[in-house]
C-alpha cells in the first residue's frame, strides 16, 4: 500500500505544480474506504467461537463503537481483539498526508486522531473542514461514519479562531444515502448536524455518481446546506454503477459566497470529456445556494466587518501594551479608510516607531490636514523633497503659520542639496 501512495504523491506533486502554482495547501485530501488496509484490519480481529456469540448478534453489530464484525462470505462473527493494531489500519494514508503537507503552514497541524483537518482558501474567506468518514470501516465493515463529536469539535475550534468566514465547506468521503440492501453509506443525520452548525456547502464522493441536493435543519429557524457529490474520475467499469461514465465536478462559487454552479463532466465517445446532459444535470450544470452566516440572534453576519472589528480591537490592545509594531502587523490586511479607527491606530503606531518610511507608507494619501503634515515631515526626513512639496500643494488651505514653517524646511532641504 505504501508503494501506491508513493505513486499518488508523485502524481499530486505534478498536479500542484501545474495547476495550483505549487501551493499544496489548496489541495484538500480526505481519507476514503480504499485507504483502509484490510490486512491490518483482519489481523487485529479474531473469530468468535459459537459459544461466545451475543444473544442478539444483529444488535451487537450495530451498537456504537461495536467491536463485532460479521463476515457474510464465511457467515462467521469476528471481534476486534487488538485495538492498537486496528487503529493502525490507516497508518500508510496518514504517513502520506503528513509527507504531502510537510512544511506547509495550515490553520492547525495535521492530526489523524482529531477526526477532521482544517484548511483555508481564498485569502481566508473560505474554510474547509475535511472530515474522516471511515470510523468503523474495515475488511468486514463498509458503512461510513464521522467520529462522534468531531463535527461539534470542528465548529468549536473555528469559533476559537475569532475569525469569520464568508463560506464554511465540509468535505467527507462516503455518500449519505443508498439502497435498502446496501450499508456502505453514512448517516444523513451527521450532515444535518453540519447544517445546524452553519456549514453551508458539503462535498463527498464514494457513490461514483454526481448529484446535488439541499438539506435543512429546523432550530430557532431553518438552516440549509447544499450537498454535492462527485462521480468517479478513475474508477474502472466494475466499480462504476450501470450506465454511469467516469465523471468529475467543477464547482464555481460566486463572488458573494452565497451560491455556486456545479458543472459535471463525463467521459463520452473516444474517452473525451464533455458536459453531462442526463439525470439531474440536463444543462450540464445545476445551481445550488445556501444561507449567509448568521449570529445567535439570527442576524446576517458580514465576515469582513466582523474580522475588521476584531483586528482593530487586537491592534488597540497591542498599541496600549507598548507594542506598536505588532499593532501594525495586525492591521496589515485591514483597509485604512478615511476617519476609521483602524487608520488612527496605524498612524499612531507608525509615529511611535519613529520610522519615516513606515509613516509615509502608512499614511500614503492623507485625508486630513494633520495626516498631510505628518506625511510631509516623513517625506522630508527620508529626503523626498519633491514629494513633500507636492503633498503641500495638495493642501492649499493649510494653516498659514504651519505652511510657512514647512515651506522653510523644504527650502532648507533644497539648499543643502544644492551645496
Amino acid at each position: 500500500m505504501r508503494e501506491q501512495y508513493e505513486v499518488a504523491h508523485a502524481f499530486l506533486d505534478q498536479l500542484v505544480k501545474r495547476f495550483l502554482d505549487g501551493d499544496r495547501s489548496r489541495l484538500i485530501l480526505i481519507p476514503g474506504n480504499h485507504d483502509v488496509c484490510w490486512n491490518t484490519s483482519f489481523f487485529a480481529m479474531e473469530r468468535v467461537p459459537g459459544s461466545e456469540y451475543p444473544a442478539d448478534v444483529r444488535s451487537a453489530l450495530v451498537q456504537p463503537d461495536s467491536v463485532f464484525r460479521w463476515s457474510w462470505k464465511e457467515r462467521l462473527l469476528y471481534r476486534i481483539k487488538d485495538a492498537r493494531l486496528y487503529g493502525q489500519r490507516l497508518d500508510a494514508y496518514w504517513e502520506f498526508v503528513r509527507k504531502f503537507y510537510e512544511g506547509i503552514p495550515l490553520i492547525v497541524p495535521i492530526d489523524p486522531s482529531r477526526g477532521y483537518q482544517l484548511f483555508e482558501l481564498c485569502d481566508g474567506k473560505i474554510v474547509i473542514a475535511a472530515f474522516d468518514s471511515v470510523t468503523g470501516n474495515d475488511c468486514f465493515g463498509y458503512s461510513g461514519a464521522i467520529p462522534r463529536g468531531a463535527v461539534a469539535r470542528a465548529d468549536l475550534m473555528l469559533r476559537d479562531r475569532n475569525h469569520s468566514y464568508a463560506l464554511r465547506i465540509a468535505t467527507w468521503h462516503h455518500s449519505i444515502q443508498g439502497p435498502p440492501l446496501r450499508d456502505d453509506y453514512m448517516e444523513v443525520g451527521q450532515v444535518h448536524e453540519m447544517a445546524g452548525l452553519h456549514f453551508q456547502l458539503g462535498m463527498h464522493g464514494h457513490q461514483h455518481v454526481a448529484a446535488a441536493t439541499t438539506h435543512y435543519v429546523h432550530l430557532s429557524e431553518s438552516q440549509s446546506m447544499a450537498v454535492v457529490s462527485a462521480g468517479s474520475l478513475c474508477a474502472g467499469s466494475k466499480e462504476l454503477p450501470r450506465g454511469v461514465n467516469r465523471q468529475y465536478n467543477v464547482i464555481v462559487i460566486e463572488d458573494d459566497f452565497r451560491r455556486a454552479r456545479v458543472h459535471v463532466r463525463e467521459a463520452v465517445e473516444g474517452e473525451q470529456f464533455s458536459r453531462k446532459t442526463s439525470g439531474g444535470f440536463p444543462e450540464g450544470y445545476v445551481e445550488v445556494s445556501w444561507q449567509a452566516p448568521i449570529d445567535i440572534m439570527g442576524r446576517e453576519i458580514d465576515p469582513n466587518l466582523e474580522n475588521t472589528r476584531r483586528a482593530v480591537l487586537q491592534a488597540e490592545d497591542a498599541l496600549n501594551s507598548g507594542d506598536p509594531r505588532e499593532a501594525l502587523n495586525i492591521l496589515r490586511d485591514v483597509e485604512l479608510t478615511p476617519d476609521s479607527y483602524a487608520r488612527k491606530i496605524a498612524i499612531k503606531a507608525a509615529s511611535i516607531l519613529d520610522d519615516p518610511h513606515l509613516s509615509a507608507a502608512t499614511i500614503d494619501k492623507p485625508f486630513s490636514e494633520d495626516e498631510a503634515i505628518l506625511l510631509i515631515l516623513a517625506l522630508l526626513r527620508i529626503g523626498d523633497v519633491n514629494g513633500a512639496a507636492r503633498s503641500l500643494d495638495d493642501w492649499p488651505d493649510m494653516d498659514a503659520a504651519i505652511r510657512k514653517e514647512i515651506e522653510g524646511r523644504i527650502e532648507n532641504k533644497r539648499a543643502m542639496r544644492a551645496e
